[in-house]
């Protein structure tokens, strides 16, 4: 009875040990989610911006504004689409 929980201690104390050494690969898991989430972010937000501007652009309702709008909208892709193609060829190549 005494040596079986023995070895639930010790087993206890290995998966303690395992999930410890693990977290650095957790780490890294969630701030690869959070950039791909904030990446997904600015690429929806581009998409609504420039269709916003676009309207406004197109009815004449504040011409200039959805110029700028448009504008921002499209850079947002742009950003989007670059970290996005950044981050893929890091984890490829590392």
């Amino acid at each position: 009875m005494q040596f079986e929980s023995y070895l639930l201690k010790i087993f206890n104390l290995n998966s303690f040990l395992d999930n410890l050494l693990d977290l650095p690969n957790n780490f890294t898991r969630i701030i690869s989610n959070a950039a791909a989430f904030l990446i997904a972010i600015c690429f929806a937000l581009g998409v609504v911006l420039s269709i916003l501007g676009a309207i406004k652009w197109a009815t004449g309702w504040d011409d200039k504004g959805g110029k700028k709008t448009v504008i921002k909208g499209i850079v947002l892709i742009a950003i989007s689409l670059v970290a996005g193609g950044t981050g893929i060829t890091i984890a490829t190549f590392t």
